[in-house]
């Protein structure tokens, strides 16, 4: 409160009306936080007199100056420590100069607005003087009327029977109309147990401090962090209570809190919140024998909506779907977000599947609805996996069944739900011991490339050989591709295989004639390594061969995933004089655009197509002859696979396909310098 503020001179007018001496003083610290006096901030006339100065003499006066016994600086410290008041008897109450009484005087010492108050009276009437005390205290909140801060006073039933005008400004009451009423109406129903907690612990000297809601006139609520201190007066129970606005603090917090534990994207809970709350939900049923209900929703070809509306596209898709699912669930808090396009959803007590089926229908249904994103119409659907489980079940477990059960429903077909098979997490398990396998043979050197010759249909002559891994174990058991390929792909190590081939098959290459070519695999992962081009080079300069020997084939369907930094790395290969070859061309979902964009130099034909000619299927026939016309209106190679036959190979040139492979022409096996080629 500033001293030239008309609150303060009315508060000086008040104390100038005192009877008796008064003080106010601020503590003097050292370098290090020690308090080592007190110097007089404020002297009425009567303490002036009573120290022998002048009140401006006062101002600025130490209190070890003014009163040399250490006995009242002692007392000082004591109340500024623990903010009790304190009454001091037996010490004369003049300084240098002033008078000293006839008995020695009362000094009673308290704390207002961390300022330190001094009260000198004489102990003459001791109920007149306690008295007059307390009117001097109630005097003095007429401060806390022009701060911040609420100030309310209860009596020893915890009725309001003063509070601070600050109150209306801050919360809205008029001050009159709280007189009278309980305190605890105006605490929050949540918080009233930790209020009586706290004044049980109050029953004695001493303070409390907590963070309550606070009722406004309005009905609202507002955050205050509340403070009560005991008074040292006759009335028991008595209780000063201060109340600060921290209400914008608070929301800042919550705020952050949210922030920290939901999804920025759909407001769901992140993914370690809902284990978390699952784990909680397990726990809830141990001894009941009741059922926990986990599913696991996943949106069906979200990749497609990336590619057509960019990621920007596939949010605002995630986003409508979490508000439909919140919507059919009912319960937001139920509702989380997994990992990707997965979302997450805890359905307590199921009394039986057939309810957790229907809420999955349910949410199907309102998944399904058509919507407009960014002028483009969808028509989206989610795969739901189900699965249950009974107290002590870890919740990873429960999460990763219901996952399990969800790409179950994905293969059936989508836009539709799954229970767990058990036969369904066997299988998982066993795929999981798979890829250790994996690994290890990787380590150990287990896998190699064997080569398979290509041939040129119109001379007979090998031109070339595709490289493929193949893995055999110590035992001599050769595992199939089919099998470690796909479990490798799922695991992230397919990337070290491809490198791995491609490696041996330059090296191999380095020892053939330089007239032939090896093609080497590229799978979408190890084509998404933002150092692939300077990988191939490498390999390249250490087998010593040149670019153009190199053919990398990518499978159409993963040209779906290239994005414009693959799309660079792609063109920065070819400018090198690396060919690249779309292989089971006809099989994919590409379009004819890659064909145009990308710098493709040669088509291999899949060898679906190859088999179906043996059947006589005039339909693969004709599909064959167009996309051989496709690839020789764009200038490209072609090669079929899968060439069996002489009968095969035949047809296969005739239609205008230049090159084949084949069991026709050998299986794939390791590097045999003397190949010799192979006539029609």
């Amino acid at each position: 409160m500033a001293s030239g503020s008309p609150a303060w001179a009315r508060s000086q007018s008040i104390f100038e009306s005192l009877p008796d001496p008064f003080l106010l003083l601020v503590p003097e610290k050292n370098p290090s936080g020690s308090i080592i006096d007190f110097v007089c901030v404020y002297a009425n006339g009567l303490a002036s007199a009573l120290h022998g100065r002048s009140p401006s003499g006062m101002l600025g006066a130490r209190l070890l100056d003014v009163q040399p016994s250490h006995g009242l600086f002692d007392h000082a410290l004591q109340v500024m420590e623990k903010g009790q008041a304190v009454v001091v008897e037996g010490l004369h109450g003049a300084g240098h100069g002033g008078p000293v009484p006839s008995h020695p005087p009362e000094i009673r010492l308290f704390l207002a607005n961390g300022l330190l108050c001094c009260l000198w009276r004489e102990v003459t009437d001791r109920m007149a003087i306690q008295q007059q005390l307390v009117e001097a205290e109630r005097r003095y909140r007429l401060l806390a009327r022009h701060g911040s801060d609420v100030v309310v006073e209860l009596d020893s039933d915890h009725r309001i029977i003063w509070v601070s005008e600050s109150i209306e400004t801050r919360l809205g009451w008029r001050p009159a109309v709280l007189l009278g009423q309980p305190a605890i109406g105006l605490v929050h129903r949540d918080h009233r147990g930790q209020v009586l907690l706290a004044g049980l612990r109050l029953a004695g000297p001493g303070s409390f401090r907590e963070e309550l809601r606070i009722l406004c006139a309005d009905g609202g609520w507002r955050w205050m962090t509340g403070t009560a201190h005991s008074l040292p007066r006759e009335d028991a129970g008595t209780l000063m209570l201060s109340f600060r606005d921290i209400h914008d603090q608070v929301r800042i917090r919550v705020e952050l809190d949210h922030r920290l534990q939901h999804d920025p994207l759909t407001s769901l809970a992140l993914r370690s919140v809902a284990l978390d709350r699952i784990r909680r939900a397990l726990d809830g049923l141990e001894g009941t024998g009741l059922t926990l209900a986990v599913l696991s929703i996943g949106v069906d070809g979200l990749t497609q909506v990336n590619d057509a509306l960019t990621h920007a596209g596939g949010d605002k898709l995630i986003a409508l779907l979490a508000a439909r699912i919140v919507r059919a669930i009912g319960h937001p808090e139920h509702v989380g977000r997994g990992t990707g396009d997965e979302f997450i959803v805890l359905l307590s007590e199921p009394d039986a599947g057939a309810d957790v089926t229907l809420t999955a229908e349910r949410i199907l249904r309102a998944c399904r609805a058509p919507v407009s994103i960014g002028g483009q119409p969808i028509e989206p659907t989610v795969s739901i996996g189900i699965a249950t489980a009974r107290a002590g079940v870890l919740p990873d477990e429960l999460l990763r069944d219901a996952s399990l059960a969800m790409r179950q429903a994905k293969g059936r077909g989508r836009n539709c739900y799954a229970l767990l098979d058990d036969a369904l997490a066997t299988e998982a398990h066993t795929l999981l011991l798979f890829a250790a396998e994996i690994q290890r043979g990787l380590v150990m050197g287990e896998f190699a490339a064997w080569f398979m010759p290509i041939v040129a249909f119109h001379t007979g002559q090998v031109t070339g050989y595709e490289a493929l891994a193949r893995w055999v174990r110590p035992d001599g058991i050769e595992v199939p591709p089919a099998d470690f390929l796909p479990c490798a792909e799922c695991r992230g190590l397919i990337a070290r295989i491809d490198l791995l081939v491609l490696r041996q098959a330059l090296a191999a290459l380095s020892r053939l004639p330089p007239t032939l070519t090896m093609a080497v695999n590229v799978s979408a992962a190890t084509l998404a390594l933002p150092d692939y081009p300077q990988l191939v080079a490498e390999a390249l300069q250490a087998a010593g061969v040149l670019p153009e020997r190199l053919h990398l084939e990518v499978t159409e369907t993963a040209l779906l995933t290239i994005t414009d930094r693959i799309g660079q790395q792609i063109q920065q290969l070819a400018s090198s004089g690396v060919r690249w070859y779309v292989d089971d061309f006809g099989t994919g979902y590409s379009s004819i655009s890659h064909l145009r964009d990308l710098p493709i130099a040669g088509l291999k034909l899949d060898r679906s197509f190859t088999g179906a000619l043996r059947t006589k299927d005039t339909k693969s026939l004709r599909l064959a002859q167009a996309l051989v016309g496709v690839a020789e209106g764009l200038e490209l190679d072609t090669v079929a696979e899968g060439v069996e036959t002489l009968e095969e190979a035949q047809l296969l040139s005739s239609q205008g396909w230049l090159h084949g492979q084949g069991w026709l022409y050998g299986k794939a096996a390791p590097l045999q310098l003397d190949t010799a080629p192979v006539p029609l």
